[in-house]
């Protein structure tokens, strides 16, 4: 009950939140956004299917979720919209409306479960310590750091510091840039996505969403593109300036990421670092 009142109070407080999810209908096909776990170049690459199928993918899409539900999701719409209008910093470490959802569809996980059942719905993930670096780098280069930045990050301190503020931030408090993938990407105790591509291996991973996606669409999605970030070598000089006792907690804070994504590869970066 508790945590029923305490999500509706989020939506209320930050509609934008939950709105991870892009979506273009006329290919049943969408993309669950973590922040700081792939480039934006999948943005581009989505954009591209929407101009090439020559397709509103505002325009409706024949899924009917019943008169109840297209009530609630007005009601989600016009928060949306409110909230767009109302603030310049509207994402909440999410991507603008113009910069992310400019031609796509931009729904919560509720609204995709109920508009798209049928969707193949992916994401791309990241192991939580370089994810946590690749956002403080990002924070600490942009002019205007993402919204909630300020709850954790100090503008001139080090990366120690910023991780040590996020590890003891639960969760639901955490704007998207460093809330858990998990969370992110999941809806009434359900993963979303049927489809997980890890930073780690983006171009294996990347093919077979490719192959999946022509079986299933007859759409060729094309080459990986581009979801190694270009700050890879600073990224992990910053990763390597964590201790062994914070990377601990880093494991404690994301255990969820780390049990979802990570367990039984090799792919996460160990706990206590290997001597160079």
């Amino acid at each position: 009950m508790l945590k029923a009142i305490l999500h509706a109070y989020l939506r209320r407080r930050r509609p934008l939140r939950d709105h991870n999810f892009l979506v273009l209908p006329h290919l049943g096909l969408a993309y669950g956004r973590c922040p700081n776990s792939a480039s934006e170049d999948i943005r581009h690459a989505l954009l591209h299917l929407t101009s090439s199928a020559g397709q509103d993918p505002f325009e409706d899409d024949g899924f009917d979720a019943g008169f109840e539900d297209d009530l609630e999701d007005e009601a989600d719409d016009a928060e949306l919209e409110h909230e767009a209008d109302d603030d310049p910093c509207t994402s909440y470490a999410t991507g603008t409306l113009t910069s992310w959802a400019d031609g796509l569809n931009l729904l919560s996980g509720r609204q995709l479960v109920r508009r798209h059942p049928g969707a193949l719905v992916f994401s791309v993930v990241r192991d939580p310590l370089t994810r946590l670096a690749a956002c403080f780098h990002r924070m600490r280069t942009e002019t205007a750091p993402p919204p909630g930045a300020d709850r954790a990050f100090r503008s001139g301190e080090d990366f120690p510091g910023f991780v040590a503020r996020v590890c003891a931030m639960p969760d639901w408090k955490s704007p998207n840039a460093y809330r858990s993938q998990t969370a992110i990407l999941t809806h009434k105790a359900r993963l979303l996505p049927s489809r997980v591509l890890r930073h780690e291996t983006g171009e294996a991973d990347w093919q077979d969403l490719r192959a999946e996606l022509a079986q299933a669409c007859g759409v060729d999605i094309g080459p990986l593109p581009g979801i190694r970030d270009p700050h890879g070598e600073t990224i992990t000089a910053l990763a390597a300036q964590i201790e062994p006792a914070l990377r601990l907690s880093v494991r404690r804070r994301y255990a969820a990421d780390y049990r979802n994504f990570y367990e039984g590869t090799t792919l996460a970066l160990p706990a206590v670092p290997v001597p160079a």
